[in-house]
């Protein structure tokens, strides 16, 4: 097996050609019906030596859970096609073959303890076969393809293997390890020992605080298999939390499922865990009623323990927007932090959180430390307040400068790859608040091959990625589909804004138009904190959200330039307009001015709404949001063609369009307002024609053609059909 101490010596590869690897795999993957989550082919790829043909074999031989992370990745990789073309040729003589399986096995990468356990001399490392299969240099080796382990464990049998352990325990003993000789009596044992269980639990532990959840689930399972009794139930529950701990929640609720419905103290500890798995697996709060679970003992340990399982939960109804739900698991936080004497050490954190996620960011002020209750929830809080900057400034300097500080949320947890998640999702997501979308969209993307970003906030680290990659290249990428794909059985996601998008930006108004419809209709789902969606068609959604001032400005801005009359439009535009400048995020200012420029051309103001397109293009380059940027220019270069087909060049630069079509402009004008029926009924009502001519022409009833022209006056901000023909001929006149 991998080792559970040694460093992987591929986790400083670099993060950028990794990224582009496990995208190209993630690709190949979903074409083939695999789907496989980013960061389990990321972890595939270091283990594999970073061979995309063996990555893609072994993700076939997995379960679908295993692929999508919600179980962890096994102890010995299948043996796959490639591996076995790689080595069945290897002839080694028996002295060779146990000096790589032991290498294999080692727990370290100490050349002594290769020596003394394999009795090998030193130039016999790299002498005969040996060379080019083992790497040694400074006192330290290293397989040069860690896939031979695969290979070796595979094609030897269990005695073998049980003798190489047995050489290593013997070789750690000696030298004074007793940590690692205990590894290796353990793995070796063709029993059960049942008193390694103990110190293998500790080891668990520790590994698991240090940040290593897949080591420490190995240790722990391998506790379990020679444990018995409370022992048994102990190592279950430290293999379970640190399966919850990676992301993995079915091996969790399997492992504290059980514990969990037990009535002693390993139950309370295991409740907060449980119930966070449950509720990812089956996508509901864990159905468990809080007065049937609270201690009937005044032990406050217990209270405690009660104190964390209620604030859990409290956070995962909040992260779902449960409101109802959260308040009652809050009140039951209340009384056990009481209970517990535990003065808000967990209250303060979970309400401070809870708060943020509902929109109620002012009422509590957090305090708390550690990198979930204090360093996110801190960062978060000057975010909304407006202060995206200060919220950047904490995360960074809690990266450079780690305070070891006990999270009173997540004890135990706070350097586990789901912690680190969190983190890296609220970073990318203030990065896009500040409209800084291509570095938002990288750090997301770098994240998402060694994270499982897609679980904080209740999949918001999927929307994010899915909405960064439309803005960036105009539809959601390999990663972003593939974490979509993947998600947990409990989190469920609304695609019909992301669709929208990515029709809009493709030039299809009318599609996009339908989606958010659709998407409005259902009661307009989001995540807990905002993010930038579609508010340029469609019906308007005014629901608070969580988010920067500035974010929720340039959204109202949005909805005014939308829904403003023709009569006040020239009046309210330099207001706008102004309002708009102010905005500090390219992105924000972006979206302003490039609705200020369509909504100009349709209201026949072509000097105006050029200018405004044209610094939409810009601020959306800055920001790195090429998909929007190629939109506008999209726009502008479909004005300019149908300007020139109707002008006559000797005017030129003055275009001067021409009696034969002087509606042809207002068609692309129009076209990121109006959807295609919208519009050609528009062309008819404009040229003077009637309802029942235009259903008769378009071959739809009166009735249809009514609620267009009504939607039409709407749209454009006139009230009757005279005011919108003279709009549409000076719109076409005035280029």
């Amino acid at each position: 097996m991998t080792s559970a101490w040694r460093q992987d010596p591929l986790t400083a590869s670099r993060p950028a050609l990794e990224g582009e690897l496990v995208a190209e795999i993630a690709a190949e993957l979903l074409a083939s019906d695999l789907n496989a989550a980013p960061h389990v082919i990321g972890s595939l790829l270091r283990r594999l030596e970073g061979d995309a043909v063996t990555v893609r074999e072994t993700c076939g031989a997995l379960s679908s859970a295993q692929r999508a992370g919600q179980r962890m990745l096994p102890r010995l990789l299948p043996l796959v096609p490639s591996i076995s073309a790689c080595f069945d040729g290897l002839l080694l003589d028996p002295d060779d073959r146990l000096t790589l399986l032991v290498a294999g096995l080692s727990v370290t990468d100490n050349v002594e303890v290769l020596l003394r356990a394999t009795g090998r001399a030193p130039d016999e490392l790299l002498a005969g076969r040996l060379n080019g299969l083992l790497a040694v240099s400074h006192g330290r080796f290293t397989l040069c393809d860690r896939r031979a382990t695969i290979w070796l464990q595979h094609t030897t049998s269990a005695l073998e293997i049980a003798h190489a352990h047995e050489l290593l325990e013997r070789t750690h003993r000696d030298l004074g390890d007793e940590d690692a000789a205990l590894w290796h009596r353990a793995s070796g044992a063709l029993q059960r020992i049942p008193d390694v269980a103990a110190p293998l639990i500790e080891m668990a532990l520790a590994l698991s605080e240090a940040g290593h959840a897949d080591h420490a689930f190995v240790v722990a399972t391998e506790a379990a298999e020679h444990a018995d009794g409370a022992s048994c139930e102990w190592a279950r529950a430290v293999a379970g939390a640190a399966a919850m701990s990676a992301g993995c929640f079915e091996d969790a609720a399997e492992r504290l499922g059980p514990l969990s419905d037990a009535d002693h103290a390993l139950h309370a500890k295991a409740l907060g865990i449980a119930v966070v798995a449950e509720t990812n697996t089956h996508g509901m709060i864990a159905m468990i009623d809080p007065a049937e679970h609270r201690p009937r003992a005044a032990d406050p340990g217990r209270w405690r323990d009660w104190a964390r399982t209620a604030s859990l939960a409290a956070v995962a109804c909040a992260e779902r927007g449960a409101p109802h739900e959260m308040r009652a698991w809050l009140a039951a936080l209340r009384e056990a932090d009481a209970r517990a004497g535990a003065d808000g050490a967990v209250r303060d954190a979970a309400v401070a959180l809870c708060w943020m996620l509902t929109g109620e960011a002012e009422a509590v002020e957090p305090s708390s430390g550690g990198p979930f209750s204090g360093t996110m929830v801190r960062a978060l809080h000057a975010a909304v307040r407006g202060d995206i900057d200060e919220g950047l400034r904490i995360l960074a300097l809690a990266h450079a400068r780690p305070t070891g500080e006990t999270d009173p949320l997540i004890p135990g947890f706070e350097r586990s790859p789901l912690a680190d998640a969190y983190l890296a999702v609220v970073e990318a997501l203030l990065r896009f608040w500040r409209g800084d979308v291509e570095a938002a969209r990288e750090l997301l993307g770098t994240a998402s091959v060694r994270l499982p970003v897609g679980i904080p906030f209740a999949g918001l680290g999927v929307v994010l990625v899915q909405r960064l990659d439309i803005a960036v290249h105009g539809t959601p990428g390999p990663l972003a589909r593939s974490l979509a794909a993947t998600l947990p059985g409990g989190i469920r996601l609304d695609r019909l804004v992301d669709s929208g998008l990515s029709a809009y930006l493709g030039g299809a108004a009318e599609q996009a138009a339908i989606d958010v419809t659709l998407w409005h209709d259902r009661g307009a789902p989001e995540p807990a904190l905002g993010i930038p969606g579609l508010d340029e068609v469609g019906p308007v959604a005014r629901r608070p959200r969580v988010e920067p001032p500035e974010t929720t400005r340039a959204r109202l801005l949005l909805h005014r330039i939308r829904t403003l009359p023709e009569s006040s439009w020239r009046r309210e535009h330099d207001e706008i307009a102004e309002t708009g400048r102010r905005l500090t995020s390219p992105f924000d200012r972006a979206r302003v001015e490039a609705l200020l420029g369509s909504t100009c051309l349709s209201r026949g103001d072509a000097s105006a709404g050029r200018r405004h397109l044209r610094a939409a293009s810009r601020l959306f380059e800055d920001a790195g949001a090429l998909a929007w940027k190629d939109a506008v220019e999209a726009r502008l270069a479909r004005l300019t063609i149908a300007l020139s087909a109707q002008s006559d060049p000797v005017t030129e630069p003055i275009a001067v369009i021409r009696d034969a079509d002087p509606l042809a402009a207002s068609r692309v004008a129009w076209e990121t307002l109006l959807t295609e029926r919208e519009i050609e009924v528009a062309m008819r009502v404009a040229s003077g024609g009637e309802n029942r001519e235009i259903a008769t022409a378009l071959d739809v009833s009166v009735r249809t053609v009514e609620v267009h022209v009504g939607r039409l006056f709407d749209k454009l901000g006139v009230r009757n059909r005279v005011e919108l023909a003279v709009l549409a001929h000076r719109t076409g006149r005035v280029f």
